[in-house]
């Protein structure tokens, strides 16, 4: 019944984008695989304007409610992109037509796979609308979320298909490269600043990578309260979540044997949180589980941090710059742009204009 919804919804999508708008849209059903290596069939959506000047690969941020996956409707990432460029943008797992899964969530290596395979999919679909643009070199961009998951998919791009496809640039904002010390962070300064992400991460991490964890070993009844309520209809934005929980006191929501990693359970999730980061180093200076991978970026790459970021700490950048600083095809953009969400707002311009250019 789902395949069936998804197939009426694709139909729908194709005749809508072509009588209403110059933009053709399609939901895309691709194949892909899980994080335990199992086959699966997943989500997205692929949009071409009436003379596009190149070609998107989108990620998006983190969503919470069904129906802001793009294979619903467009995400704000993507309106600001979709009257120009082809756009490639998957649901990621649990959303779209696995949106009865968990989302494993953060986990970058898993989503840039799932990134890649729709790509991958749309590429003979697009070959076969002659459009006059190379199908194998891309613009791969995104924010928060996004822009972590941009970041891994560069990096398995490179390891694996650079005879396949090219990218162009690479644009990487507001991004939890370092996963792990996000959460020392948060501990650290008793910081949820985005509530809902509590639930997102625990429980994403746990189904990422199998760990069984017991949500009230971790999470407040309070916070099982709210998840119960508000996240798992999957019927509210983020936004909505962030005023219908509005107290930003990590402690609040995460127990205390949640937020020490001495206690079992809790060093088995930040074991997994660290394997969820791309680069991390210790904040407290030790460097004891310090990441910092072989691979380094060949693509002109941008990464943009506002510092003053209430959401994705800027040490993420920090961390990322204490990696790859020395790579000259690299551009460091860290400056007090305002919090996450109006970063985003300067992000979008600075990318546009790096496309162009």
């Amino acid at each position: 019944m789902r395949r069936l919804f998804f197939i009426v919804l694709l139909l729908v999508c194709w005749a809508n984008g072509s009588a209403k708008t110059s933009v053709w849209e399609q939901v895309v059903l691709y194949p892909s695989h899980d994080q335990f290596g199992d086959t699966l069939t997943l989500s997205g959506k692929l949009t071409v304007p009436e003379q596009p000047k190149g070609i998107i690969l989108l990620p998006h941020w983190t969503i919470s409610a069904a129906d802001e996956a793009p294979s619903y409707k467009l995400t704000a990432e993507a309106k600001d992109f979709v009257e120009d460029y082809v756009l490639v943008m998957p649901d990621y797992i649990g959303y779209g037509v696995t949106s009865n899964r968990m989302h494993p969530y953060l986990h970058g290596e898993l989503t840039a796979r799932n990134t890649v395979d729709m790509l991958l999919y749309c590429q003979p679909i697009l070959d076969s609308m002659a459009l006059g643009i190379p199908t194998d070199s891309i613009f791969l961009l995104g924010y928060s979320q996004g822009g972590a998951t941009a970041l891994w998919t560069l990096k398995l791009l490179e390891e694996e298909y650079a005879e396949r496809i090219h990218v162009k640039k690479c644009f990487v904002g507001g991004s939890p490269i370092d996963v792990a010390s996000t959460y020392d962070e948060a501990v650290l300064h008793n910081d949820a600043s985005v509530p809902p992400e509590v639930p997102l991460l625990l429980l994403g991490t746990s189904e990422s990578y199998g760990l069984n964890l017991k949500a009230e070993e971790f999470l407040t009844p309070a916070m099982i309260k709210a998840y119960n309520k508000y996240m798992v209809p999957a019927k509210k934005s983020i936004l909505e979540l962030y005023f219908l929980m509005p107290n930003h006191k990590l402690t609040y929501w995460m127990t205390p044997q949640g937020m020490d990693k001495t206690q079992p359970e809790t060093k088995r999730f930040y074991e997994a949180l660290l394997r969820s980061s791309l680069v991390h180093y210790d904040i407290d200076g030790s460097d004891t589980n310090t990441i910092c991978p072989e691979w380094r970026p060949k693509t002109p790459l941008y990464v943009f941090q506002s510092k003053n970021d209430n959401l994705v700490p800027y040490l993420n950048a920090v961390h990322l710059r204490r990696c790859f600083g020395d790579l000259p095809n690299i551009t460091w953009d860290f400056d007090k742009y305002g919090n996450h969400m109006k970063a985003r707002f300067v992000f979008v311009p600075k990318v546009k204009l790096r496309i162009e250019n």
